[in-house]
């Protein structure tokens, strides 16, 4: 099961660092002098620093006991 998870983060990651290519190529390519290359590295550093606190924080998620509590939620609210 780990090593699904695993490989569905890595897919994830992969999509997104090509999302954030294309964006990334695109300032470059068509930004005349430095200033679009260092929006773009700016850019790049922080959106990769965004990710990986994003699924570090969706790891660490007991999920568990959200499904738990949701389920009490909905109980409540559609008991006859």
């Amino acid at each position: 099961m780990q090593s699904i998870i695993l490989i569905l983060i890595l897919i994830i990651f992969a999509l997104y660092l090509w999302y954030v290519f294309s964006i990334i190529y695109h300032l470059i390519r068509f930004g005349i002098g430095v200033k679009p290359k260092f929006l773009a590295l700016i850019f790049f550093i922080g959106s990769v620093f965004l990710f990986l606190l994003a699924v570090s924080a969706y790891s660490q998620i007991n999920w568990g006991e959200v499904l738990r509590v949701i389920s009490d939620k909905i109980k409540v609210y559609f008991q006859p």
